[in-house]
């Protein structure tokens, strides 16, 4: 007789109470994975991971505020992301976000994870005013599919939704 283990995968989203986070954090519920809401504000985590529950989806909210050194530092420091999520608090320029991104799949390659960059491209949101020609799922397509890559999927790229992009 075998035994199966079943593994749930979780996906952590920041910024998903609104914009192409919560589109990301809709999608990948929708697919069966359980999602932690990222948010700055514990209300709107809540609302959102309420919703996604109403829609038959497995949420929960967690406050983190990635450029407050404090939240992520304290969000799980004995958890999987403990040794990267200080490096989130920093403000890096374009450059050192995409050397981070391939430090951090080298580092982890070892681990079975795949670090990825995401361009959602230009996404209807607070941040532009709403002026964006791609709403917000349209732009969390592409985070969603990286989300979802098989163990042997690409790691240390640079990805929009039509695919690899140059660094």
């Amino acid at each position: 007789m075998s035994k199966q283990t079943a593994h749930q995968k979780i996906a952590l989203v920041t910024g998903a109470n609104k914009g192409i986070g919560r589109a990301a954090a809709e999608q990948l519920a929708e697919l069966g994975l359980t999602v932690l809401i990222g948010a700055r504000d514990r209300r709107r985590g809540e609302e959102t991971a309420a919703a996604l529950r109403a829609a038959g989806g497995d949420a929960h909210a967690v406050v983190l505020d990635v450029t407050d050194p404090i939240t992520v530092l304290t969000s799980d420091p004995d958890g999987p992301f403990a040794a990267l999520l200080p490096s989130a608090a920093y403000n890096p320029s374009k450059s050192a976000l995409s050397a981070l991104t391939v430090q951090y799949a080298n580092e982890l390659r070892k681990d079975g994870f795949l670090v990825n960059a995401a361009a959602p491209g230009y996404v209807d949101t607070d941040s532009d005013n709403h002026t964006g020609h791609l709403t917000p799922a349209q732009g969390a397509a592409v985070l969603v599919r990286l989300a979802t890559l098989d163990a042997d999927g690409p790691t240390a790229g640079f990805f929009s939704e039509d695919g690899p992009l140059p660094w």
